[in-house]
């Protein structure tokens, strides 16, 4: 029995996007997830949280778009599994805001599953674990079966994929993302309001909404007007 029809048999044939993603995290024994998709190098910047389990998973999504780095933009760029882990030095090093923000959630380990074709994703699926560990995950057999299942999956990437606007404040397409423009101004809030970078993010999303406009064209605007 492959990992695929031990999921289902835990699942006794009621198969939705749902109750597959939870029958996924009770195998792995992890404690939530979130599906993001994010658009192509044309739509750079245009991303949707689709689908989360709970406030905890809907943070760390969050939290890996403030940031520009983790397992989500790995996965996004080679179209493989990737994890990041609080307590492993490696990971502390290369990704240290990432791991501190991980760390204040109360999380210890997150896994990332590119949806889609290796060659370009639509977007992951986002596994993360507050206790346990994250190490024991067969990932090839998960990878596998989230390709049998992109139904499941992929439907709720479809706004995105038919160019509709989900979310307003993560859509940049009038003049394209830009991480360091965006984390120039997270960098500002955090040190004016003496925010975490998760609150910091969550500020200027609020701000992109209340103006109607992009996150990177507020971040601009926040940087330009140090200089008047």
């Amino acid at each position: 029995m492959d990992f695929d029809d031990t999921l289902l048999r835990g699942l006794g044939g009621a198969v939705t996007p749902q109750t597959w993603i939870g029958e996924c995290l009770r195998v792995h024994s992890a404690d939530g997830a979130a599906v993001v998709a994010e658009g192509s190098p044309d739509d750079a910047g245009t991303r949707a949280v689709t689908y989360t389990t709970d406030d905890t998973a809907a943070a760390v999504a969050d939290l890996q778009y403030a940031v520009g780095i983790g397992p989500h933009a790995e996965s996004m760029a080679d179209g493989r599994p990737h994890a990041a882990h609080v307590h492993d030095t490696r990971d502390c090093d290369r990704w240290t805001t990432l791991v501190d923000e991980l760390h204040r959630l109360g999380v210890v380990a997150v896994r990332t599953f590119p949806i889609g074709p290796p060659s370009r994703p639509l977007g992951t699926l986002q596994m993360h674990w507050c206790t346990g560990s994250a190490s024991e995950v067969d990932t090839t057999a998960v990878a596998v079966v989230i390709s049998r299942r992109l139904e499941l999956l992929t439907p709720r990437l479809s706004p995105l994929r038919d160019r509709v606007v989900v979310d307003a404040v993560l859509d940049s397409t009038d003049d394209g993302f830009d991480h360091g423009t965006v984390n120039m101004a997270i960098g500002v809030l955090m040190a004016r309001h003496s925010l975490a970078p998760s609150a910091a993010a969550a500020m200027l999303r609020a701000d992109a909404y209340s103006n109607a406009d992009s996150v990177t064209a507020r971040a601009r605007a926040l940087l330009d007007a140090l200089d008047e």
